[in-house]
């Protein structure tokens, strides 16, 4: 009762603010009123059937966050490819991913390859000089790769693509893996407060381009939990191929590892499967142009210079930057020398704190800590890349406080995996 009662109260204490950010959403596209009050409608009958219906309080949670949060995605996605407009309606991260798989499907290196030209050049972009990104493709090779065959099925079959569709289908396997992690009312409230901080959906419009690597986090997370230490190598490994950010959490994971017994022949084991999965993925582009390959995924985040990616954001390089500290936004800073001690006291702590309590919402509490303090120092701290850490730490301690709940998915795979 207790859950079923926080489950009602997050959707309307989280709901509200993020209502409201989805109606000036509305209000900047000029929808008519009556379909935002449909929407509104419905948002309060799903709010109605949780409150009333412990049974069908999971369908009722499932529409309010497709509503609020999927809903505006699908109207960006519908809007650029339906209105003619100046400016594409989504993020130039978002379109460089699927740009880079068009580009692979004709046969050229994605990495190396000048964007301009493309469209990319105008997606929004709030600086006085060009997005150095139109001749640097910064994401690592599974970005590129996994997708590929569906974007090329959609593409064969109604012959348009839209990052988006791949971006929520992200969203739907990290609500799934949730409720995984802790069945019932506490593994859906860690999906509301992950999709439900207000603003998130209003980022989510342009692109949310980070739930692949958290949905494959997430399920590495389970597997371990669930000791399928095989299973939790090849998702690492997937993740950390798709985006160098997953690099920062595995530590974290190998310390949940370890507190939940793994030996020592097994941990090499898993480390080089991830390892084994990272070189399959990276290889073909490295044999193609490895110069290419590691001047755009590594050089690009740390030279200075009018090719390298400007300080913008709200974290400390902003701040620095405001403070004269730094002069200029594309000049080189030594960021990781405050980035590495900030990361490895979360490391630290971590260890020691999963050696004390061994549940999976430890485990993501600590993924998104050590993402916010990586993240927050980073070059250029997107409000995206901070909402990935809060977002975690949120369904960590929501998911620690169903501990009881938490522990049953990890019985169940652990009985399977014998």
């Amino acid at each position: 009762m207790l859950l079923r009662r926080g489950e009602a109260l997050l959707l309307i204490l989280l709901g509200i603010p993020t209502a409201a950010v989805d109606w000036q959403i509305a209000n900047t596209w000029a929808l008519p009123t009556w379909v935002r009050l449909l929407c509104l409608a419905g948002v309060t009958g799903a709010l109605a059937i949780v409150v009333a219906s412990p049974r069908l309080a999971m369908i009722g949670s499932a529409l309010v966050v497709s509503v609020l949060y999927a809903l505006p995605i699908l109207g960006g996605i519908i809007r650029w490819h339906l209105l003619p407009s100046g400016t594409a309606l989504i993020g130039d991260g978002a379109y460089q991913m699927q740009l880079s798989r068009d580009v692979l499907l004709r046969g050229i290196d994605p990495y190396g390859f000048n964007y301009d030209g493309t469209g990319m050049e105008r997606a929004p972009w709030g600086q006085p000089f060009p997005n150095p990104a139109l001749h640097h493709l910064d994401y690592w090779p599974g970005t590129v790769v996994l997708p590929l065959p569906l974007q090329a099925a959609a593409h064969a079959l109604i012959g348009w693509w839209d990052e988006r569709v791949w971006l929520l289908l992200g969203a739907v396997a990290i609500w799934v893996l949730l409720g995984r992690i802790a069945p019932g009312p506490a593994g859906r409230m860690a999906a509301i407060v992950f999709f439900l901080v207000p603003g998130h959906s209003l980022l989510a419009v342009l692109g949310d381009n980070d739930l692949p690597i958290v949905a494959l986090l997430l399920g590495a997370t389970l597997a371990i939990g669930g000791r399928r230490w095989l299973l939790a190598g090849l998702l690492l490994g997937l993740a950390i191929a798709t985006k160098q950010t997953a690099l920062v959490v595995v530590p974290v994971l190998a310390g949940y590892a370890v507190a939940q017994g793994i030996d020592r022949r097994t941990f090499f084991k898993v480390a080089g499967l991830s390892t084994a999965v990272v070189i399959v993925l990276f290889a073909p582009f490295l044999v193609w142009n490895a110069h290419a390959f590691i001047t755009d995924t590594i050089l690009f985040n740390f030279a200075g210079g009018s090719e390298t990616y400007p300080i913008q954001g709200i974290g400390l390089s902003t701040l620095l930057l405001q403070a004269g500290i730094i002069h200029g936004s594309r000049d080189a800073f030594p960021f990781l020398l405050i980035q590495l001690p900030l990361v490895l006291a979360a490391w630290l702590v971590g260890w020691r704190w999963l050696r004390q309590h061994r549940s999976l919402g430890d485990a993501i509490l600590f993924m998104g800590i050590a993402f916010f303090a990586f993240l927050f120092a980073n070059r250029f701290a997107q409000p995206t890349y901070l909402l990935l850490g809060i977002d975690l730490m949120f369904a960590g301690l929501v998911l620690r406080r169903a501990q009881p709940a938490a522990a049953a998915p990890t019985r169940e795979l652990s009985t399977a995996a014998a």
